[in-house]
């Protein structure tokens, strides 16, 4: 590798790059690094779950960091207000957000609804769920071995017609389901081990 295609990956990392002198060191922000996958991490259970409209709300609470109220948050991410309110209200039953109400006191008493992502608890969260989906994805693996393991015990000249196309079936089950258990095993590196 050559200097300039290592500054390069340092700074796709995050990395400080020093602006003066000859003297290169780099420091790395593994926090920072780690906390962008683990918002990336969520922010795709969100799109996936919730949908597009709920992923652009979510992602602007993410990224804003403070309370906003619901109308700011409909204006900002284009979504129609009552639209903005049942999503708001559906990522805060499911415990995604976290909702406060203030009232104004003036010639007419006014209620505003401010959300946010209490980061701390919704991690706790995303982990349980994913500890969840581990246990299930283990268990249909279990399963699905359990229903085929006559075809599992019989040697590959036996297996001709049915019993072959029951076998690849199999087979294209557990590679996906493992698969699928590897890359959840790997997101719950982020959320359990940082």
């Amino acid at each position: 590798m050559d200097l300039e295609r290592v500054r390069a990956s340092l700074i796709q990392l995050g990395c400080q790059i020093p602006t003066t002198g000859m003297d290169e060191t780099y420091s790395i922000d593994l926090k920072n690094i780690i906390e962008q996958a683990q918002n990336e991490e969520v922010e795709s259970v969100v799109l996936k779950r919730y949908g597009r409209e709920a992923y652009r709300i979510f992602r602007l609470l993410s990224k804003f960091g403070r309370p906003l109220e619901t109308d700011k948050i409909s204006d900002t991410t284009f979504v129609e207000k009552k639209d903005t309110l049942k999503i708001l209200y559906k990522l805060w039953k499911d415990g995604y957000l976290h909702m406060e109400k203030v009232s104004v006191n003036g010639p007419k008493q006014t209620l505003f609804l401010l959300w946010e992502i209490n980061k701390e608890s919704l991690w706790v969260l995303v982990l349980d769920e994913m500890y969840h989906a581990s246990l299930n994805l283990r268990l249909r693996i279990t399963y699905e071995l359990d229903q085929e393991k006559e075809i599992l015990q019989l040697p590959k000249e036996k297996l001709v017609g049915e019993l072959e196309k029951r076998y690849k079936r199999l087979g294209k089950v557990r590679i996906i389901l493992e698969s699928s258990l590897m890359n959840l095993d790997g997101a719950l590196l982020l959320f359990h081990d940082f």
